[in-house]
């Protein structure tokens, strides 16, 4: 059984410490473009908590979102201390794989992309999970609110530099 704690409306200052180290390096890696932080720079960071071996999935899942996406996703940038539902949700997907809940974590990751992409973000994902809790950052598996099937598997066209980040 797990243990499921509300998310509310929370932001980055609220939450754990892995939970933060996850989004900063899916934030950072997302905004690959920009000139701060670096790829060694993410690198380093996550190599200081024991979780450098992480980096490559993490650029899998950010590859697999690029590419197979039907929907935007809402990612702000490294130092905003504001969470999207996005980016809970991400969370929550992570969660769910640490915890070998991979069915969960595929039907989140249905929100944003196409069957077999979800698929395709099952591997990296299980494996960044897995990288994660060897070193004791366990993400908490936080209830997720209700979500509108409105707003899954529909086919969304968006503007490239897009509201989706900022």
């Amino acid at each position: 059984m797990h243990q499921t704690t509300s998310t509310g409306s929370l932001d980055l200052p609220a939450l754990s410490a892995a939970e933060r180290l996850f989004i900063w390096g899916f934030r950072a890696k997302a905004r690959s473009g920009s000139v701060v932080p670096t790829a060694a720079d993410i690198r380093q960071v996550y190599d200081h908590f024991r979780v450098g071996d992480a980096v490559p999935s993490l650029e899998s899942i950010i590859e697999i979102f690029a590419c197979t996406a039907h929907t935007a996703i809402e990612v702000h940038c490294p130092t905003c201390p504001r969470m999207s539902d996005c980016e809970h949700g991400i969370l929550r997907a992570i969660a769910a794989a640490q915890q070998q809940r991979i069915d969960a974590a595929r039907a989140q990751f249905e929100c944003w992309l196409p069957p077999v992409g979800a698929d395709w973000a099952l591997a990296p994902v299980r494996g960044l999970a897995t990288i994660f809790s060897m070193a004791g950052l366990i993400l908490p598996d936080r209830q997720a609110p209700p979500f509108g099937h409105d707003r899954t598997m529909a086919m969304k066209r968006w503007l490239v530099g897009s509201p989706t980040l900022h």
